[in-house]
């Protein structure tokens, strides 16, 4: 996946949200050909020499307990077209980051909510089997055998965010995340407690964690923060599917990359004998 020109704005005007969808300008068309699948999302120069990142998105939860969509499901995040009228900008399915050996991406925060909607559409909450959290992670298996990540690995704080409830649910065994329940990564800090060991629960709490690839990211449940396994599944109430709500679970991840290196362009102006045609 390419990544958009960045926006080059001040920090005190950055005041909207990133655009995570990308389907909508070529980086580098071919012929003269937009390929509108390639586009990348929307960056910003805030601070020189670093592009920022911000990419939201949500998964839909439309099942009761019992389904078999439930279970054992790493669920794809869905990236919203902000075009809502144009059926050729579709949804993307898939919230992905790239990056390179060169230009490495670091992730420094990700986060995960329970929407609690005020129009009717949101279901209530959703609920998942008693002592299992909700995670928001990547995926190191394949699509067909998901991996998790144990929340302990160097760095892995920094893009893995984890709900926690020990609200009962709607029946024995099962516990209820609310509308506002919320998750967060690690912060890439150092504080006054210093570096932390590299070693045993909560490592490289303060890292930043490397992308030289692509990782896709996605929600999933399991029993604990330092399990890398599947348990269960994530569900709505009967009351909210025969009403045809939806539980949303909503995702961000923020990262940065350097930016490319200046070219031809950012010093041709200032060179002599310059001819314009």
């Amino acid at each position: 996946m390419t990544y958009l020109s960045a926006k080059k704005i001040y920090p005190g005007n950055w005041v909207n949200a990133l655009n995570g969808w990308y389907k909508n300008i070529d980086a580098n068309p071919v012929n003269s050909v937009n390929d509108s699948t390639v586009g990348g999302p929307t960056s910003v120069l805030a601070l020189p020499g670093y592009r920022y990142f911000q990419q939201r998105g949500y998964v839909p939860v439309s099942w009761a307990s019992g389904s078999a969509a439930t279970s054992g499901q790493f669920m794809q995040v869905i990236i919203p077209s902000p075009y809502r009228q144009d059926d050729t900008r579709t949804d993307i399915t898939g919230m992905v980051i790239s990056g390179s050996a060169t230009q490495t991406s670091y992730v420094y925060r990700t986060a995960i909510s329970v929407a609690s909607g005020w129009d009717g559409r949101a279901a209530s909450g959703v609920y998942a089997s008693t002592g299992n959290i909700i995670s928001f992670g990547r995926n190191i298996g394949t699509p067909t055998v998901v991996t998790g990540v144990a929340f302990s690995g160097v760095a892995e704080g920094a893009i893995q965010a984890n709900m926690v409830s020990t609200v009962s649910g709607d029946a024995a065994n099962k516990i209820y995340f609310s509308g506002g329940t919320q998750g967060f990564g690690t912060n890439p800090f150092i504080t006054s407690t210093g570096l932390p060991s590299i070693t045993g629960v909560g490592s490289g709490t303060i890292a930043y964690f490397p992308v030289s690839g692509a990782v896709t990211l996605g929600v999933l449940a399991k029993g604990a923060a330092n399990d890398a396994t599947l348990s269960g599944g994530i569900y709505i109430s009967d009351a909210d599917v025969a009403a045809g709500r939806v539980g949303y679970l909503v995702v961000e991840v923020c990262y940065i990359r350097p930016d490319d290196a200046p070219q031809y362009e950012d010093i041709d102006a200032y060179l002599n004998n310059r001819t314009v045609s």
